[in-house]
């Protein structure tokens, strides 16, 4: 079972040292191979790696026009993928109007973002009259894959939380790559989702050879400028290997869940949030804070009900036998600090003011509130991708959102009296830097007195 810490006798510091993405060189070596193998045989090569890994009998890797208008799906599916593709899209949008707010816009008559300009950000008075311009340019990036998990499960959801704000970022080209069953083709809730969401393309790939096949090109699998989308350790490792060639969400781990419970929490509601996200795979783990070893045994009984007879039981207890913990902290703020160092993927604040605590939280990927807010609300509906920071990464990484899609190019102009009084400062760092020709290109505009 979980393995528990007391905060007054235990060093917390040195149980979380070792939080980060765990690598070893056979997935390196093989990883390193298959992705040579994608550059030199293209299509060939992702075919041979499909029929390996998923579908001995694949004929295809496309994912063709028919499969995805042709998909059937009960009328409680659609109706749930058709609720989550609207509050993911809904929330995403108001996202991006959020960025094109930023500052002064000037825009066509699309609504969508052109440049934003600042005279200054220090100093709004110093340019007040002037015609120079000092501003951004935010633009969608052209292409985009989006990695689907497959094997052991189906996640439509992840086509739509990875997607969907591409979609709204105004991306041109949206490439899906997700492993087939053993049967060559993929279920029909992921189809459907693929036709909500509006991919361009759908290939019948997955693992490293997939990551290889969007950040490198084949014959059927154009090149993308970014790749976003959660993956196991393969996928992950191909991303490592590809960084530079491509732009990535992030280099992440295995999933994660923290449950901060303090001693009014629910019981029943906190240990089902803990094992939510326990249920993927069995190097997943679940984080539980607490303020009292009361509290904690209690959350811990609750968990132990309901695992027993669960249909993923034994990953469940693999998962919380593995890298989980279970942690009793001194106080509410000392549990924060816990928390941030944890920097979990998602993190459940089950206390009396979630509010408030929250504002301490600098460390978590995405942040419920309160009893009534499950994981698996976050997961599937909410609306803010799910694709989030693990391991550790939410120290510095942020969920997959519009900002994901979008690039700033600066813009910049100066008039010919503006440049006069700048050369002196252009001249004067050419020459500290050692640049002759920087200095010129500023000396050759200067205006001469006239005589």
């Amino acid at each position: 079972m979980i393995k528990i810490l007391d905060s007054t006798v235990d060093d917390i510091s040195a149980a979380l040292r070792g939080r980060t993405v765990q690598r070893d060189d056979e997935t390196e070596s093989v990883v390193k191979a298959i992705i040579d193998d994608v550059r030199q045989r293209g299509d060939a090569a992702l075919l041979d790696s499909a029929r390996k890994f998923d579908a001995p009998n694949l004929q295809s890797i496309l994912v063709s026009e028919d499969e995805i208008a042709n998909a059937v799906v009960d009328d409680r599916t659609i109706a749930a993928l058709r609720t989550a593709m609207e509050r993911v899209k809904a929330f995403h949008e108001a996202q991006y109007e959020c960025v094109s707010m930023a500052g002064y816009c000037q825009t066509g008559p699309s609504r969508r973002l052109d440049v934003i300009v600042w005279n200054t950000a220090f100093n709004p008075e110093a340019f007040e009259n002037s015609e120079s311009t000092l501003g951004q340019r935010w633009i969608p990036v052209e292409s985009s894959g989006v990695y689907v998990p497959g094997g052991n499960a189906t996640y439509p959801s992840s086509v739509l939380m990875n997607a969907v704000p591409a979609t709204v970022a105004g991306v041109d080209r949206i490439s899906v790559t997700t492993p087939s069953g053993h049967n060559g083709s993929l279920h029909p809730a992921v189809l459907t989702a693929l036709r909500l969401a509006g991919v361009d393309k759908a290939f019948k790939i997955g693992g490293a050879a997939a990551i290889a096949a969007l950040a490198l090109g084949t014959e059927s699998v154009p090149r993308v400028d970014k790749i976003v989308g959660p993956g196991n350790r393969f996928v992950n490792e191909a991303k490592r290997q590809l960084w530079g060639q491509v732009g990535l969400d992030g280099y992440a781990g295995p999933s994660e869940v923290c449950v901060l419970a303090d001693d009014e929490a629910n019981e029943e509601f906190a240990a089902a949030d803990l094992l939510t996200q326990v249920e993927h795979a069995p190097d997943n783990a679940g984080f539980l804070v607490c303020l009292s070893r009361g509290k904690l045994d209690a959350i811990l009984a609750a968990v132990e009900r309901q695992l027993k007879g669960a249909p993923r039981e034994d990953t469940m207890r693999k998962a919380l036998a593995g890298a989980s913990l279970a942690i009793v902290a001194r106080d509410l703020d000392e549990a924060v600090d816990i928390v941030n160092a944890i920097a979990p993927e998602h993190l459940t604040l089950a206390v009396v003011d979630p509010e408030k605590a929250m504002k301490k939280v600098r460390n978590a990927g995405c942040i419920l509130l309160g009893e009534y807010t499950p994981e698996s609300a976050g997961d599937y509906c909410l609306g803010p991708s799910h694709t989030l920071p693990t391991s550790g990464a939410a120290r510095w990484q942020s969920p997959v959102n519009v900002l994901d899609f979008l690039k700033v190019q600066s813009v910049v102009r100066l008039t010919r009296e503006e440049l006069q009084p700048l050369i002196p400062t252009i001249e004067a760092l050419a020459e500290v830097e050692g640049f002759p020709a920087h200095g010129f290109g500023a000396t050759v505009r200067r205006e001469r007195k006239k005589e």
